[in-house]
């Protein structure tokens, strides 16, 4: 009988390609999603959840001066690129799970008995953990035998790149924007990105501050969708997530450098909904939520601007730590 296949794949695909190399993906991220259950699906796949909502809520500013950063004095336009890599060395390799049952549209009850150990995530380097059978409820007999997967790929890094651009001020607040329009992954999908954040100046009310002080806050959104012509054509991957800091740095006056820092409340979640089809011909409609490891950071930084370009990097303590560097233009 057909081995049973649970299509997470087309969008989750996409999603891993944001974070794996595209080659390492598209080899290998198909054949180890394309047979596990929701409980599997949700084990495997939390440590990729972590990165990218580590990766997305970094990189989110590079001083906490508003209206100082380009060259005419209160107006500031930034274009650049902000490339974050989350570190993977408190990610989860492994995860256990009871067994699973799921129900086809026609009614009928399968039971998926997993391997009583230790069961891979996609990130780390374990081997397949072997197989796990498929049970019919009613009549106890086996189904099928679902060849579960080894681990996707051992990297002690999860990067992610995204474009921003940035505006102000009025009144002391400006603005960014990160944007990706809807593109295809080759045949696994598309992915977008839209990302805003309004930041507001506090040193501005306190005379001869030593500092310069901000709050910001964030929103992002990122949309993964099946490949036409796969059994997940629509929408199958909705994350989001909101961000909120207080920023601090100090501009060294006899050099182009400036000292930054601030501590993040976060939160980024992954709602995932897809089809797959049992080994009787029904399909099953499965749905994942999951929410992102980080939930507060606390980061430093420092930027280097020469003439009208600006480097910056920076480091964040968070459950998946991580390392952000940008470059841009600063007018």
């Amino acid at each position: 009988m057909h081995t049973l296949r649970f299509h997470l794949l087309s969008s989750l695909i996409a999603l891993t390609v944001l974070i794996v190399p595209p080659a390492q993906a598209q080899d290998e991220l198909g054949d180890a999603l394309n047979s596990i259950g929701q409980q599997y699906a949700d084990g495997y796949t939390q440590p990729v959840t972590d990165a990218l909502g580590a990766d997305l809520n970094a990189g989110l500013f590079r001083t906490a001066e508003v209206g100082g950063e380009g060259i005419i004095p209160g107006i500031d336009v930034y274009v650049g690129v902000a490339g974050m890599g989350a570190l993977t060395s408190g990610s989860a390799e492994s995860f256990r799970l009871s067994d699973e049952v799921i129900e086809t549209e026609s009614g009928r009850r399968l039971r998926i008995e997993y391997p009583n150990t230790d069961l891979p995530t996609a990130f780390g380097e374990n081997e397949s953990p072997g197989s796990a059978d498929v049970i019919d409820e009613q009549t106890g007999v086996p189904v099928d035998e679902v060849p579960l997967p080894a681990s996707l790929i051992d990297t002690p890094i999860a990067p992610l790149a995204v474009p921003q651009i940035g505006a102000g001020t009025v009144f002391g607040t400006d603005a960014q924007v990160r944007f990706l329009p809807e593109t295809s992954i080759s045949d696994y999908g598309s992915v977008s990105l839209f990302g805003l954040s309004v930041r507001h100046s506090i040193s501005q009310y306190i005379p001869l501050s030593p500092v310069e002080l901000a709050v910001q806050g964030t929103w992002q959104s990122l949309s993964l969708s099946g490949s036409d012509d796969g059994p997940n054509p629509g929408e199958i991957v909705d994350a989001s997530g909101w961000a909120l800091n207080a920023q601090v740095s100090k501009s060294i006056p006899v050099a182009p450098i400036t000292f930054y820092g601030g501590l993040q409340y976060e939160q980024f979640g992954v709602d995932v909904g897809y089809t797959f089809q049992t080994p009787d011909g029904n399909t099953s409609t499965v749905s994942l939520d999951q929410d992102a490891a980080n939930s507060v950071r606390a980061l430093a930084g420092v930027s280097v601007t020469l003439a009208v370009v600006q480097l910056n990097v920076d480091y964040a303590l968070a459950s998946n730590n991580t390392v952000s560097a940008g470059v841009g233009i600063a007018l």
